[in-house]
C-alpha cells in the first residue's frame, strides 16, 4: 500500500495540476495540504485558469479601475481577489465577484441600477452617500411612499451555466423607519423572480418560428423589518396576524367623527422569508431562486422585484444598497482560505 501511495508523487506536476483542475476551488485548496508537490500543482496558473470564468477578462474590461493580474502572473491571486473584493463595473452601477467554493460568477446591482417607483422624486426617495465600507458609493433611502416597488434585471448570459442562483435584496433600516414592520398584521411585501427568454419567438433547427417559452415565475412573501434567528423565524411564520382598520364614516353629535373598527384574522405565510445580517453589516432577504441551464440564449434575462402596493400604509426608512445574485446556499463572502 505504501508503494502504491508513493507512486502518485512520481507523476509530473502538470499531470497532477490537470487532475486538480477537474475538481473545485475548495478541493484544490484542500489538496495543497497533501504534500509540497501537490501544493505546487494546486497553486499553479494551469489550475486556477480553469477555475476562472472563461469570459472573466471581458467582464473585467468593464471595471471602473484596472484590475491587477488580469493577464498576469498569479491566477490564484486573481481568483482570491475576486472572491474577497468584488470589482465595480460600469460606473459603480454593478459589481462582479466569484463564489469561493464553486468559482461561479456573482453580480450585484447597485441601487442606481434598479428601477424604483418614484425613485427620482425627492419627496419619496433621497440619494445619499453610502456608509464607509459599503460596496457602492451611494444608496437610496425611502422618505415616504405607500406604493413600494423595486426591481432589477440581469442577462442570464452573464451568469455561470449549470448553477442555481438566489437573489437577495441588500438593505438597512433607518432609525426613524416605520410602516415596514411584519408584526402589524398588514400583508407582507411580495418578492418575485421571473426568468424569460427576452423575445417573442424562437427559431427551431428547421427554421420554423415557434413561440418563445413562457416565463417562469416564483413568488414569495418577505419580511423587511424583523431580524431574527431560526427559532424566532419559525415562530414568526406560524403565528396568526391581526388586521385592525379604523374607518371614519360620518359626523356624530357634537361634531365628533364616528368610527368603526374592522378586525380580521389571517394565517401568516408559512414560506415567508426573513432578513439576516451580513458579514459587511448590511441586512439581506432572499427574494427567490432560479437555475441557469446555459442554453437560454443571449436575450434571456432574470428580473427580480419586491413590491408592496396594496397595504394602504405609508412607509419610511428603507435604505437600499442593491440586489445581489449569487449561487444558492453559499453565504455572502466565502470561508475557505486560499
Amino acid at each position: 500500500m505504501a508503494t502504491a501511495e508513493s507512486e502518485i508523487y512520481r507523476l509530473p506536476e502538470e499531470c497532477v495540476a490537470y487532475a486538480i483542475s477537474l475538481t473545485t476551488p475548495g478541493d484544490a485548496c484542500h489538496s495543497s495540504a497533501v504534500s509540497p508537490a501537490f501544493r505546487a500543482a494546486a497553486d499553479s496558473n494551469a489550475v486556477w485558469a480553469r477555475f476562472l470564468p472563461p469570459d472573466h477578462a471581458d467582464v473585467l474590461a468593464r471595471a471602473d479601475e484596472p484590475v491587477a493580474a488580469v493577464g498576469g502572473a498569479s491566477k490564484k491571486e486573481l481568483f482570491s481577489s475576486l472572491c474577497d473584493s468584488p470589482v465595480l463595473l460600469d460606473g459603480a452601477t454593478m459589481s462582479f465577484g466569484l463564489d469561493r467554493q464553486s468559482g461561479a460568477k456573482c453580480f450585484m446591482l447597485s441601487a442606481r441600477a434598479l428601477s424604483i417607483a418614484w425613485g427620482d422624486d425627492p419627496s419619496c426617495w433621497t440619494w445619499t452617500a453610502s456608509p464607509p465600507g459599503s460596496r457602492f458609493p451611494e444608496v437610496a433611502e425611502l422618505v415616504d411612499v405607500c406604493w413600494l416597488e423595486i426591481s432589477g434585471k440581469l442577462s442570464l448570459s452573464l451568469l455561470t451555466p449549470g448553477t442555481t442562483y438566489a437573489a437577495y435584496l441588500v438593505f438597512a433600516m433607518a432609525d426613524d423607519a416605520y410602516g415596514l414592520e411584519c408584526h402589524v398584521g398588514m400583508p407582507p411585501p411580495k418578492a418575485t423572480v421571473t426568468v424569460s427568454s427576452g423575445g417573442g419567438t424562437t427559431t427551431s433547427s428547421n427554421k420554423t418560428p415557434t413561440p418563445a417559452p413562457a416565463p417562469t415565475v416564483a413568488e414569495h412573501a418577505i419580511c423587511l423589518h424583523h431580524m431574527q434567528g431560526e427559532e424566532e423565524a419559525a415562530a414568526h411564520r406560524r403565528k396568526q396576524q391581526y388586521v385592525r382598520l379604523r374607518r371614519g364614516y360620518g359626523i356624530g353629535g357634537g361634531g365628533a367623527r364616528k368610527t368603526t373598527v374592522l378586525t380580521t384574522t389571517r394565517e401568516a405565510d408559512p414560506d415567508i422569508r426573513c432578513p439576516r445580517r451580513r458579514g459587511d453589516g448590511w441586512a439581506e432577504v432572499e427574494m427567490g431562486e432560479f437555475t441557469v441551464a446555459g442554453d437560454e440564449g443571449d436575450a434571456a434575462v432574470v428580473e427580480v422585484t419586491v413590491q408592496e402596493v396594496d397595504s394602504r400604509r405609508w412607509k419610511r426608512g428603507l435604505v437600499v444598497l442593491g440586489i445581489e445574485i449569487r449561487p444558492k446556499q453559499h453565504t455572502a463572502g466565502g470561508m475557505l482560505a486560499l
